[in-house]
């Protein structure tokens, strides 16, 4: 009767433990059930997004409850703010010029910002060092080649030049501007004397030819406008903010993996940009960290930055009126 019992009490405890075990093993794959989320770029693969292909590859994103089931570049056809506000992504990177004149327009009435990642605009004016053009005085009597959009009109790149060059009290009837391509062909062609880009690419293309260049940067001058920020449906906000906290959350922690890690976030944004060169998302990525990690943290957004960009915009007549700053960002999901 005593062994009996004894494998009886046995049997109960193991029964239970099957149970427990049973249970936690429920428990377990409720709290790691992943969420899908679809995400718009706003430019081609390149490392200007390492940040988010580094918290997909290591695994940040799912660490948030996450799974990344699109993470699409920009086509000339899915719009990065258009499809938030129609709700076909969950998150999207555009610039900040370009959310404040779609909601001027009504064309982004649900979009809003959640965080920045370019706190200084990467364009810039490059020329080639022998000429010595180093400042935006010396630009007077200058050919300077401007990249604009298919249809002519101007898009960051040439706002931000005219706006240095209007606070500067510079004539712009002093400077000889055409319209150029998007990369340094004209440059070292000889047909402009300094030519427009991002500072993160164009001047590779310079540098990868044998050619020293010199930079300057219109955001060391007072002119500076966001450029990459992560933007949200404000039904999503309202509806699922852990998921948008997560999102964040992942996507900085991303990028501060990548600024303390770059050649291993290179080889990472090399798996998605498949056809770039090592040697240029390595540049890339390097002459990105000072444009995003400035001392403070990570994606926080400032008010009076934001009142800058409508100035820029109202100064360079693309914008009527102030957009209201408490129409385009918060800044509740940055930690």
């Amino acid at each position: 009767m005593v062994i009996k019992n004894k494998f009886k009490k046995i049997g109960m405890i193991l029964i239970l433990v099957m149970f427990s075990m049973f249970i936690l093993a429920c428990s377990t794959e409720k709290v790691t059930e992943l969420t899908p989320v679809k995400v718009q770029l706003k430019w081609v693969h390149q490392a200007q997004f390492a940040g988010n292909y580094v918290a997909q590859e290591k695994g940040f994103y799912q660490e948030e409850g996450i799974e990344i089931i699109e993470l699409k570049p920009f086509d000339y056809v899915n719009w990065p703010i258009d499809r938030i506000e129609n709700k076909e992504v969950d998150f999207a990177i555009t610039g900040g010029d370009e959310l404040i004149l779609a909601k001027a327009s009504g064309k982004a009435d649900h979009v809003k910002a959640i965080a920045v990642i370019y706190k200084i605009n990467p364009v810039c004016l490059y020329s080639l060092a022998e000429t010595k053009i180093t400042q935006p005085e010396d630009l007077l009597g200058k050919t300077i080649g401007i990249e604009r959009a298919a249809d002519g009109s101007e898009i960051n790149v040439g706002i931000l030049y005219k706006a240095m060059m209007s606070k500067l009290n510079l004539n712009k009837e002093k400077v000889n501007e055409i319209t150029i391509g998007y990369g340094a062909t004209e440059l070292l062609a000889g047909e402009t004397d300094v030519s427009t880009g991002y500072v993160i690419n164009e001047p590779h293309q310079a540098i990868e030819a044998g050619q020293e260049v010199n930079i300057i940067l219109p955001a060391e001058y007072g002119v500076n406008m966001y450029a990459d920020i992560i933007i949200v449906h404000e039904d999503m906000i309202k509806e699922n903010p852990e998921l948008v906290k997560g999102f964040i959350d992942a996507t900085l922690n991303g990028w501060q993996y990548a600024i303390e890690n770059e050649k291993e976030a290179v080889e990472i944004v090399l798996k998605y940009a498949t056809e770039r060169s090592q040697s240029h998302e390595a540049y890339m990525l390097k002459e990105s960290v000072p444009l995003i990690h400035t001392g403070e943290p990570l994606g926080l957004m400032k008010e009076e930055e934001w009142k800058n960009i409508n100035s820029i915009l109202i100064e360079n007549n693309l914008l009527e009126q102030e957009v209201s700053l408490e129409e385009i960002y918060t800044n509740e999901f940055i930690r």
